[in-house]
């Protein structure tokens, strides 16, 4: 026999049972297996103390399980107000192309335009849920992206409405007018 026909039969004496006479015989003249064994005799006795112990109870796990919930609902927080941010600069970028027609065009009422998609954004489901979210994006912003648009004073804002999906990002946009704060 080879030393890995008696590995069954060496595990099974590592966990207490009587070992045949043929091996001990090979275990006399194989230090590999020899050695084995006390791996198996050294894991068996680990097992013992590991099952000896108590269990502890679910109150001394609860408050640190708790916090790592908190710390992760806190870190989703920071990831949605960043793609909510990511959606308004490409809500601006978006709205930078829709702003600089050959001639300006009068402003359509807010209940009668129709949202413009995003580029390069996958279209929503029928069954996913969006919000519009009306914002005031400044000029600058939108030069800063490098945009080029008629209006060239930094306090002028485009009024729009954003279609945000329900993972955050900008879907389409309704520009509806261009705004002078000065």
């Amino acid at each position: 026999m080879t030393c890995r026909e008696y590995r069954e039969d060496l595990v099974e004496w590592g966990r207490g049972a009587e070992p045949s006479r043929v091996l001990v015989v090979h275990l006399a003249g194989c230090p590999d297996c020899a050695r084995f064994l006390e791996e198996q005799q050294a894991l068996s006795a680990v097992l013992a103390r590991v099952m000896a112990e108590e269990i502890p109870s679910a109150d001394r796990f609860a408050a640190p399980v708790m916090a790592e919930f908190d710390r992760r609902a806190r870190s989703a927080k920071v990831r949605v107000l960043g793609w909510l941010a990511a959606g308004a600069v490409a809500a601006a970028a978006s709205l930078a192309l829709f702003v600089t027609p050959p001639k300006p065009a009068p402003p359509s009422p807010p209940d009668t335009a129709q949202f413009l998609p995003m580029p390069y954004t996958v279209p929503l489901a029928p069954e996913e849920r969006a919000t519009v979210v009306r914002m005031d994006i400044p000029v600058s912003a939108l030069i800063a992206a490098g945009f080029q648009l008629p209006a060239t004073d930094p306090a002028v804002t485009v009024q729009a409405d954003v279609l945000v999906s329900q993972d955050g990002r900008a879907r389409a946009i309704r520009p509806i007018s261009i705004l002078n704060t000065n």
